[in-house]
């Protein structure tokens, strides 16, 4: 096995975990957009705005501060117990072996810029749909694999 194919094994592991929670993360986020009450729907947007605030600075520490809790707040206003449990078991578990939100290398701060608008707008106007899509975006469902 050469060196280059070891050190992609954990990048390939962190792709796949990522995209794993982001399809759940994303059926949270079609299901709990729609029936947001107004204060939810506030916290949230404020929220977002707050992470896209935090992604102009690039500062990866700051962002993962942000953006576990924005997500762990998602997850507990969605209306679906089943899917609620499921996200959380999933993000206790795999939240440990995913330290990437503090390597720089492998935040992309340009997509994050675009993404994390998309998704505030998404949940200020109701849009289920766009909502989903931007939390696979984040989530690296679009990501591929070298």
């Amino acid at each position: 096995m050469s060196a280059d194919s070891t050190a992609s094994r954990p990048r390939h592991r962190r792709i796949h975990l990522f995209q794993t929670l982001g399809a759940l993360l994303g059926g949270v986020t079609r299901v709990t957009v729609p029936v947001l009450e107004d204060a939810d729907r506030a916290a949230l947007v404020a929220e977002l705005d707050e992470v896209s605030r935090v992604i102009g600075l690039q500062d990866p520490v700051a962002y993962a501060e942000l953006s576990w809790p924005l997500m762990d707040h998602l997850v507990a206003l969605c209306p679906n117990r089943i899917l609620v449990t499921t996200a959380r078991d999933a993000l206790a578990l795999l939240s440990p072996q995913l330290e990437v939100t503090a390597d720089t290398d492998w935040l992309d701060w340009p997509s994050l810029a675009v993404d994390f608008p998309i998704l505030r707008d998404a949940v200020a106007e109701g849009d289920a749909i766009a909502a989903e899509l931007a939390v696979e975006r984040l989530w690296g469902m679009a990501a591929t694999l070298p």
